[in-house]
């Protein structure tokens, strides 16, 4: 059975606090309940137990709100971070706050605090008098007995010798023979050895080049060999021997030969451009002249050679069978009939049918190539797929005129053959055809064989007396 106070057992019997009732309401309940004694001790009891609650809470008030402030102000850090530190932190990172205060120029910083200037110290100059009693006659640098103007050398100073700006330094002390000695370690030794084979190399192959060049410009004897001219060490050094070697070179004909000479120099439009930088337009000519273009440039080449080559190859092809099949099938005096747009409407499905398969494998590959194309070029210059019904009657309408053309050129041809054999059986020459303007002549081998030997005859005859 669970044991209960008083206080609480009458705040579960009555569902009202204790708090809410007035002395004299439990006065007149104690004298209508004379009859239960127990009830009587049960509110003595709670009466007693609420005045030393409120006791209690009257002398823990204050330093009890002192903590629990306290505890609310500075929560202890548990190792995570609160939702509105991190919200705090996200915004600060997002917008970066504003500069707060007064923002003055440095002008206005510097009327505001001055830098301190101390004052300088105040030298005494003590007047200088000349020993002899007059500047005129008193040396200004100390001089040597019997020393004459004209005696004087010219010493040249230190920065000319020794100048970065100018490329010249002072050589390298020579190192010692403790420096100069080998390292005691294997791995050092080896390592000491491939650096100066490789030094040796660079060596080798800069000699190799100096030489390949003098060869060039024809220039004989000289080179950074052993023997020959070392290389300068200085600008002025480096400047002469480029104009000797320019003067050997001309001297020796070789700018004779150099492309263009004697002609106007070859202007572009865009070198008066104002919208192109000098340096640009130079590093284009220079990327022009070497053949350098964008990959989506040399793949449209590419593309154009392809596409070329198919449809020549169809062009003869069709060109052929058409020929072949109209003058097998119509006799040669009615080949002039035939009209432009009768050989458009010119089909054969015998051979559409034969030459399919290549026709589709040719496709295929070109548009393997378009698809590359596509791929790298701008979206401004991309190209369609081919297509095979498309180019068939490109093909039935271009080779009209070529079909017609060879016709004629068989028909003429023919006509020329009939009259040669004609003419050869009567031993007679005559005119079969025309070439341009010019009527064109054939004649038999006898009549050749003739006017030959009268030639050869008459150049060895004797002129009669």
């Amino acid at each position: 059975m669970e044991l209960r106070s008083p206080l609480s057992t009458i705040r579960h019997f009555s569902g009202i606090p204790l708090l809410h009732l007035h002395r004299s309401e439990l006065c007149s309940c104690r004298r209508r309940s004379l009859h239960n004694s127990a009830s009587d001790k049960l509110f003595a009891d709670a009466a007693r137990e609420e005045t030393e609650e409120q006791e209690q809470e009257q002398a823990q008030a204050k330093p009890t709100s002192r903590l629990s402030a306290l505890e609310n102000e500075h929560e202890n850090w548990d190792g995570d971070e609160r939702i509105q530190d991190t919200v705090l932190r996200m915004l600060v990172d997002k917008y970066k706050p504003l500069r707060t205060g007064t923002i003055r120029s440095a002008d206005q910083k510097l009327k505001l605090s001055p830098p301190g200037v101390r004052p300088r110290s105040q030298v005494m100059v003590m007047p200088i008098t000349p020993a002899t009693g007059s500047w005129a006659t008193e040396p200004l640098l100390p001089s040597k007995e019997g020393h004459q103007p004209w005696h004087t050398t010219f010493k040249v100073p230190d920065h000319a010798t020794s100048s970065i700006k100018y490329a010249s330094l002072p050589a390298l002390p020579a190192q010692s023979a403790v420096q100069r000695s080998m390292p005691v370690d294997e791995k050092a030794k080896r390592k000491e050895r491939e650096e100066r084979k490789r030094m040796e190399q660079g060596i080798r192959l800069g000699r190799a080049k100096e030489a390949t060049l003098d060869y060039r410009l024809g220039v004989r004897g000289s080179g950074g060999g052993p023997g020959g001219q070392t290389n300068p060490v200085s600008l002025k050094g480096w400047t002469s021997l480029v104009e000797d070697r320019i003067e050997k070179a001309r001297k020796a004909g070789v700018f004779q030969n150099i492309k263009g000479r004697g002609r106007p120099l070859v202007t572009s439009m865009d070198e008066s451009n104002p919208f192109i930088a000098r340096e640009e337009f130079l590093m284009n000519r220079i990327v022009q002249r070497n053949g350098a273009v964008p990959p989506w440039v040399e793949v449209q080449g590419e593309l154009d050679n392809a596409v070329a080559t198919f449809r020549e190859i169809l062009r003869q092809s069709w060109v052929r069978r058409v020929v072949n099949m109209i003058t097998s099938t119509t006799p040669p005096a009615l080949l002039h009939t035939f009209t432009l747009g009768d050989i458009k409407n010119i089909r054969d499905s015998e051979w559409e049918q034969r030459e399919r398969s290549y026709h589709q494998v040719a496709l295929e590959e070109l548009n393997a190539l378009v698809r590359k194309y596509n791929g790298m070029a701008p979206y401004a210059v991309r190209r369609p797929y081919y297509i095979h019904n498309v180019e068939m009657e490109r093909l039935f309408e271009n080779c009209a005129e070529s079909i017609l053309s060879a016709l004629k050129e068989r028909t003429q041809t023919q006509e020329t053959k009939k009259m040669a054999n004609a003419a050869g059986e009567r031993g007679e020459s005559s005119v079969v055809g025309t070439k341009g303007d010019e009527n064109l002549q054939l004649w038999s081998l006898r009549d050749v064989f003739q006017t030959w030997l009268e030639f050869i005859l008459s150049k060895f005859r004797r002129p009669r007396s």
